[in-house]
């Protein structure tokens, strides 16, 4: 078995995957330095993820809220890497097909539909589990919260499609994409002189 298209592949997904959630991010700060979404502490950053998933190893699923929790060491960075690691997983969900099926990586319009869905998460299971109702909707400003989520949802799709573009791109010889490279417009090579 050669490993070189599987290590391909692996760089890809992970790749796009962990550059399409620090696209999400980017947006998050970018939302936050704007002060749409501003609304501290009710702001989901690393430590409250991390400290929702840390509280699972004790057996506590759903808070009354989150923020009356007792904080746990390392929540931080606990937190960032599970960010990552969904991040990750969920790309994964939309590009895994795409590669196999199609050749290459998805549309805009797929990746954009595939984010903005991905806010059943936080709407569904994350906001209410942390104590902040459906939707986030027993918190203040929730329709500012479910907004940014849904923009920045967004965005993860947007870097869904960059990232997975471009890595098909430099990697389509070695994951099986020469077919829809071959498709995408070229750039003119300016020579010298």
């Amino acid at each position: 078995m050669n490993m070189k298209p599987i290590c391909s592949a692996f760089v890809y997904v992970v790749g796009s995957g962990l550059l399409a959630t620090l696209a999400m991010d980017t947006a998050a700060l970018a939302l936050m330095v704007s002060h749409f979404g501003n609304s501290a502490p009710y702001r989901i950053v690393p430590n409250l993820l991390g400290r929702w998933i840390g509280s699972m190893a004790n057996g506590t699923f759903v808070h009354p809220t989150i923020l009356e929790t007792p904080a746990l060491r390392h929540e931080a960075a606990l937190g960032l890497c599970c960010h990552y690691l969904i991040g990750i997983t969920l790309s994964a969900i939309i590009l895994y097909p795409h590669f196999k099926v199609r050749r290459a990586p998805p549309s805009l319009r797929a990746a954009i539909m595939f984010g903005v869905g991905t806010c059943v998460f936080p709407y569904f299971l994350m906001f209410p589990a942390m104590g902040f109702g459906m939707l986030g909707l027993k918190a203040p400003e929730a329709f500012v919260r479910i907004v940014f989520s849904a923009v920045n949802h967004a965005a993860f799709g947007v870097g869904i499609f960059l990232w997975s573009s471009i890595l098909g791109t430099l990697l389509a010889e070695r994951i099986g994409f020469e077919e829809w490279k071959s498709r995408q417009a070229v750039v003119p090579q300016v020579s010298p002189g």
